[in-house]
């Protein structure tokens, strides 16, 4: 979803203080350790602690292995875990074991995500130098769309896009260009979690009208936000296969509406998308076929 916007200074991350641990003698080490504070929630720093230990672990881990390295009862713990899974920050596998979902895993180096941004970014700036508009990249994760990259117009009205935002998997070039192509469960698990929401009077949330324009979209190998997500602004996106052939990601090139000057114009900036696309997945399916060799 796009939103018109002008330039603005990035905010602050901020992170809570992690509590130094304390040794006791004939007890275990606390991996957070309390302040001298009433107000310091015992349960919630347990909650934090299991969080951080399952993203970290290389491995899915399971209840008992949680509870011996957490210190706490099993039943506690297990209400605590399945209250971060309900909420998102945790996933289930059907074994029983936890790990984090795909969205909040330590990025590394060799990643999906880490290759699909390598091989789009140049592009990216490619499309934003000849058309002066705003370029973004999504990739798709376990449940939901997100932006992983975006390079903003220089002109003074323009749409904008924010890195970490969840985009509408009907609304959004980006989001259509990716559920589109996947298959029928995680097509509906991605729509399902998003919600068919309406943004503006173009908005399509009638499902049947939903389907013949993923339809389209699968048949012409392009898709498009035409005031879909906001008022005034136009989107064109493609979407990008991974080195299996299945869409992991999409590109898009965003504008205000009054700027789609003529049918050549915007022609050119669908074959200029789409051919940015297919070099990503090009470069995509080069490296991981060197990554088997």
């Amino acid at each position: 979803m796009y939103h018109a916007t002008a330039r603005r200074t990035a905010r602050p991350i901020l992170t809570m203080p992690r509590a130094r641990t304390r040794a006791r003698r004939h007890t275990p080490a606390r991996t957070v350790q309390p302040p001298p504070d009433k107000y310091f929630s015992k349960i919630v720093g347990k909650a934090l602690d299991a969080l951080d230990l399952v993203r970290a672990a290389p491995a899915p881990l399971s209840l008992n292995e949680v509870t011996l390295r957490i210190g706490l009862a099993k039943t506690s713990l297990f209400r605590i875990l399945h209250t971060l899974e309900v909420a998102g920050y945790l996933e289930r596998e059907p074994d029983g074991r936890y790990r984090a979902p795909a969205s909040l895993r330590p990025l590394a180096s060799g990643s999906l995500q880490q290759a699909l941004v390598d091989a789009a970014v140049p592009r990216m700036k490619e499309l934003n130098r000849e058309f002066r508009e705003t370029v973004s990249l999504a990739m798709r994760f376990e449940n939901h769309i997100e932006v992983v990259a975006t390079i903003e117009s220089p002109q003074l009205i323009r749409m904008g896009n924010t890195v970490g935002r969840i985009l509408p998997p009907h609304a959004s070039s980006l989001g259509k260009a990716i559920a589109a192509f996947q298959d029928d469960d995680r097509r509906e698990s991605l729509l399902h979690s998003y919600g068919l929401h309406r943004f503006t009077l173009h908005t399509i949330v009638e499902e049947r009208d939903l389907k013949q324009e993923l339809e389209r979209i699968r048949n012409q190998g392009f898709s498009l936000d035409a005031e879909e997500s906001v008022l005034g602004g136009s989107c064109f996106g493609a979407p990008i296969r991974g080195g299996d052939g299945t869409v992991v990601g999409a590109i898009s090139l965003s504008m205000p509406t009054m700027r789609v000057s003529s049918e050549k114009h915007r022609q050119a900036i669908l074959a200029a998308i789409r051919g940015a696309a297919d070099e990503a997945s090009n470069e995509l399916g080069a490296a991981a076929l060197a990554a088997t060799i």
